[in-house]
């Protein structure tokens, strides 16, 4: 199917789109395995509270409400994060969040525990969510964490106050708390430190990204005219009939030669020669689709695959670069001097190889050269191998 005229409504959609919606994706996977090992540390201190029950230390009914919580904050977490409604958050983790609300189950069960060492005991469990802020939070963030941990740990001593004050302990409460801070402030600190040292670590993963991106381009892209060099758009060219024998589907190719091109370094300089070439570059790149590809095949040849092209298509597309060239004009050169290009195009055919596809092109333009130059040839099929 020639594709050459589709709007740009239709054309393909760009690698970055599909690379950022695979990142978000990776993301947002990651978040729900995190979300999960939350899950799973609840289900390790419910273990706990069940303890406390079978030892007649807590009613069942709050072990029921340490487990409905648990359920109904996790599955509230998930679908957020299913939704991709977390994206929309400053922190799409929301692991401050989770690790203010998971305190709430081990607070209420430590309002019914009597003894103040089971208590102490106990808080050392509401100490594990901290350390999931590893995963996202930096130091300042960790101690704003910290500092509501201590809030809702104060409110936990009044409501003893207020409503249980026959379990409280004045010197062991105070003691507990004592340690519940400094505990809460190194965490803030290392935890903070790690994540900083994360944070680094990411970013110097993508400079690390980044420059190998720069090299690669590096590599494939020519120097002067900022499109692809020889070795890329031969890949380019094998990639394509790879992709035929697995589905045959029409592409076809094309070697574009600026005409006089000699005369005109020699008359204007070789710096004059080089502008156009950029220029003449940059005015075909601009006319192509995301799928097509333009290349610099040697001195002042280049050329072009057409995937998804018939050769009729083909003749359109040439044809179409060769006078939007035609019409190109150039600061260096005077004002009735234009600059134009002969075109040998060839349809890539089942049993050739790419060699030979280039030969049938190359042929074609060596007729349209000889034709009087400034037109687009095209080769017939390879059974023939006439122009």
């Amino acid at each position: 199917m020639d594709t050459t005229s589709l709007p740009d409504t239709e054309q393909p959609q760009s690698s970055t789109a599909r690379k950022d919606r695979d990142t978000i994706s990776l993301e947002q996977r990651l978040r729900k395995r995190r979300l999960g090992m939350s899950f799973a540390s609840y289900t390790v201190t419910f273990t706990v509270v069940l303890f406390f029950c079978y030892q007649q230390m807590i009613p069942l009914r709050v072990a029921g409400h340490f487990a409905l919580f648990s359920l109904v904050v996790n599955a509230a977490l998930w679908l957020l994060i299913h939704s991709n409604i977390n994206l929309r958050f400053r922190d799409p983790s929301m692991t401050a969040l989770q690790m203010i609300i998971c305190q709430w189950p081990a607070l209420w069960v430590m309002f019914f525990l009597e003894a103040g060492q089971a208590r102490a005991i106990f808080l050392l469990i509401t100490i594990v969510p901290a350390l999931y802020g590893i995963l996202a939070l930096n130091v300042r963030n960790f101690i704003l964490v910290s500092i509501g941990f201590l809030i809702q740990y104060s409110a936990l001593h009044l409501a003893l106050w207020l409503y249980r004050p026959q379990v409280m302990n004045t010197e062991l409460e105070l003691i507990q708390s004592f340690a519940f801070v400094l505990v809460l402030a190194e965490v803030a600190l290392i935890g903070g430190f790690i994540s900083g040292l994360r944070g680094k670590l990411r970013l110097r993963n993508r400079e690390l990204k980044n420059a190998m991106g720069r090299i690669q381009e590096l590599v494939n892209i020519d120097e002067l005219t900022g499109i692809y060099n020889r070795r890329r758009i031969f890949q380019v060219l094998n990639e394509e009939s790879n992709r035929y024998r697995r589905a045959p589907g029409a592409f076809s190719v094309g070697i574009l030669d600026v005409d006089f091109f000699k005369q005109i370094n020699d008359t204007h300089g070789h710096q004059a020669g080089d502008k156009i070439l950029r220029q003449l570059a940059s005015s075909v790149t601009a006319d192509l689709r995301v799928i097509d590809s333009f290349g610099r095949y040697g001195g002042e040849e280049f050329l072009l695959i057409l995937p998804q092209t018939t050769l009729a298509g083909a003749e359109i597309k040439a044809e179409r670069i060769r006078s939007s060239i035609e019409a190109l004009r150039f600061d260096d050169l005077p004002a009735d001097i234009s600059i134009t290009v002969s075109i040998g195009l060839a349809e890539f055919q089942a049993g050739e190889t790419t060699d030979d596809t280039l030969a049938r092109a190359d042929k074609a333009l060596y007729q349209a050269k000889e034709s009087g130059r400034n037109r687009v040839i095209s080769a017939v099929n390879s059974q023939t191998d006439e122009v």
